[in-house]
C-alpha cells in the first residue's frame, strides 16, 4: 500500500509538472540542481533523494509535454485533436453536472 501511495504521489507530482505557469521555476530549479549535484569531474547528477529524482522527473515529463510541435506535421495534427477531444469531453462532463467548465474545455467557445 505504501509503494502505491509513493507511485501515486510520483505521477502527481510529474503530471502538474506539466503546467506551463511552472515552466521558468522548473528551469530554474533544474540549473541549480545541476550546478550543486553534479558530482566533481564526471558530469553525473547524484540523484540521492527523492526530491532530486522527482525533479528530473518533472523536467523530462515537461520536455515530453512541449515536444509535440516538433513532430512531422501530420503526427503533431493528430495529437492536437486527440488533446482537444480530451479536453471538450471534460467540460462537456463539467456542463452535464452543472460545474463551471474549465479554461479551454468548452467546444462552444474553444
Amino acid at each position: 500500500k505504501k509503494q502505491r501511495q509513493s507511485l501515486r504521489k510520483m505521477v502527481i507530482d510529474m503530471v502538474l509538472a506539466t503546467d506551463m505557469s511552472k515552466h521558468m521555476s522548473l528551469l530554474a530549479d533544474l540549473k541549480t540542481m545541476v550546478e550543486t549535484k553534479k558530482v566533481a569531474g564526471s558530469g553525473v547528477l547524484l540523484l540521492d533523494n527523492y526530491t532530486d529524482r522527482i525533479q528530473v522527473l518533472q523536467n523530462m515529463v515537461h520536455c515530453s509535454d512541449l515536444s509535440n510541435p516538433t513532430k512531422p506535421l501530420d503526427l503533431y495534427r493528430t495529437w492536437v485533436d486527440r488533446v482537444m477531444e480530451e479536453f471538450f469531453r471534460q467540460g462537456d462532463m463539467e456542463r452535464k453536472q452543472g460545474l463551471d467548465i474549465s479554461p479551454m474545455c468548452d467546444r462552444h467557445i474553444a
